[in-house]
């Protein structure tokens, strides 16, 4: 089990330094950006006096193989597509070619993968 912290704030430099504290915390796992939120994956709590917590979640962490990446272009298509399932928060990994989801009880990785591999042929996910 992980936890997701979602943090909001209007200003931006805020959500800077939540990102640059939870970088330094060995906890955490990865953090993931908007425009006026973040959220911060940990494997235990995480606080911070920047922005403002508005929720708290715990979810289990799948990682899934998505092969025919070759530039960031291809990590935000994916991206613009995974963000609207019921995901918890996620990392695309073009390095890794990977993605790591932190999903909720009753949200299945292999429909992640399903969705992915809907996108076009061009790229594979695999559990």
């Amino acid at each position: 089990m992980v936890s997701v912290f979602t943090y909001y704030s209007d200003d931006g430099s805020s959500l800077t330094d939540i990102e640059s504290v939870a970088k330094s915390d060995s906890m955490v796992l990865f953090t993931s950006k908007g425009d006026k939120v973040i959220k911060v994956c940990s494997q235990s709590s995480f606080s911070t006096d920047k922005g403002n917590l508005v929720s708290s979640e715990n979810g289990s962490i799948h990682n899934i193989k998505i092969t025919g990446m070759t530039c960031f272009r291809c990590v935000n298509a994916i991206s613009n597509v995974v963000k609207d399932l019921p995901i918890l928060a996620f990392s695309i990994s073009l390095e890794k070619a990977s993605g790591t989801f932190v999903l909720g009880e009753g949200v299945d990785a292999n429909m992640i993968a399903s969705v992915i591999n809907s996108i076009g042929p061009k790229f594979t996910a695999s559990i």
